[in-house]
């Protein structure tokens, strides 16, 4: 199944600068780690009066390298984006000036979600690997991540952290917010760092709500470790 995606994209300063009515030619590659590219084409627009434009794109489910450049204005940018099946997706991405690209993310997580798991403030932090299941978390590892909710699914980028090198090997958990102003910590069961190999670790890890029903009545500040919630690694 195809997932149908926005591409919302960020113009850097030289195209920003350019009249409203300059057309604008910017090459849009999605690429798989083995076997080519999925998208490789160059489309136009006028650069009108807004800061952005909107690109829409059909994709199989992948973990793609996404690279935009304008080589005329000598913009782009850079990155890895997973992709669910048959999950419509906004993504948003800015231009950078010059061949600077930003830093890639070590690990990628994205699932299916209802919408009460944004009413439970979702994020992940990672903790030292002497935090055993059922017993209690400690401070969290500080960490560098990005997540987004769209349309029924979740996207987390993971950044490698020079604090996180120093510990090592981490524990991940998803932590969950209780209406109490407390948080559940779920143990995910995956390597964390994965060594960079010119790809980021992808993770898929799908929500329900009898998921998010089930912990609410377990212990908080603790490491939970329920076999009820699976993941997959790619």
């Amino acid at each position: 199944m195809l997932s149908h995606l926005f591409l919302h994209v960020g113009l850097c300063n030289a195209i920003a600068s350019a009249a409203p009515d300059t057309k604008i030619a910017m090459h849009v590659v999605m690429s798989y780690r083995v076997g080519g590219n999925e998208i490789d084409k160059t489309v136009t627009f006028d650069r009108g009066d807004d800061t952005q434009t909107v690109v829409e794109l059909d994709v199989p489910r992948s973990l793609y390298l996404l690279q935009l450049d304008v080589p005329k204005y000598r913009c782009s940018t850079t990155d890895f984006v997973d992709v669910l099946g048959d999950q419509n997706r906004a993504i948003a991405e800015t231009l950078n000036d010059g061949p600077k690209a930003p830093p890639p993310p070590v690990e990628l997580f994205a699932g299916t979600a209802p919408l009460s798991f944004l009413y439970v403030k979702p994020t992940f932090v990672a903790f030292d690997k002497s935090v055993a299941c059922d017993g209690p978390i400690s401070q969290p590892i500080p960490t560098h991540l990005n997540v987004e909710y769209d349309q029924g699914a979740y996207y987390v980028w993971l950044y490698e952290d020079p604090t996180i090198a120093a510990h090592g090997p981490l524990t991940v958990a998803l932590k969950l917010r209780t209406t109490t102003g407390l948080a559940h910590y779920v143990r995910l069961p995956i390597p964390f760092p994965t060594p960079w190999g010119g790809w980021p670790g992808s993770v898929q890890l799908n929500v329900t709500e009898d998921m998010i029903d089930g912990i609410a009545t377990e212990k908080t500040d603790t490491l939970l470790c329920p076999k009820m919630w699976e993941t997959s690694a790619g």
